[in-house]
């Protein structure tokens, strides 16, 4: 084998390993069963009528922060708040308290979907 080859073929399995490590081909390996999930909701709490204000959640699956979860966001009184179009700010519309629901939409991860209720209050 021409010394050429050897190293073409090389950088093959070198790159075919690492797409198969990037599209989650190690879990396929982990150990059977649920993993622990955190799911953090970081912005305010208290909110004022009338304005926008961004969000972000924060989940935690075994102890690694996922880098883009798929998440079902929802507010439970959508006359007091409810979520912009991107799902990344919240438009605070009365005074009221109501609560936005955080549901991590993976079966992979536990036998049941980790759900965080947060409170949050809309003022003048």
């Amino acid at each position: 084998m021409r010394p050429g080859r050897s190293a073409v073929r090389l950088t093959l399995a070198v790159v075919i390993g690492a797409a198969a490590l990037a599209c989650g081909f190690a879990d396929v390996f982990r150990p059977a069963g649920p993993e622990a999930v955190t799911i953090t909701y970081v912005g305010d709490t208290i909110l004022r009528r009338d304005s926008t204000v961004p969000f972000r959640v924060v989940v935690e699956a075994g102890g690694d922060q996922l880098p883009a979860p798929r998440l079902r966001t929802t507010s439970s009184d959508t006359s007091i708040f409810e979520l912009t179009a991107g799902q990344d700010s919240l438009w605070a519309k009365r005074n009221g308290t109501a609560t936005l629901i955080i549901q991590v939409e993976s079966s992979i991860l536990t036998d049941s979907v980790p759900t965080l209720t947060q409170s949050l209050k809309v003022l003048p």
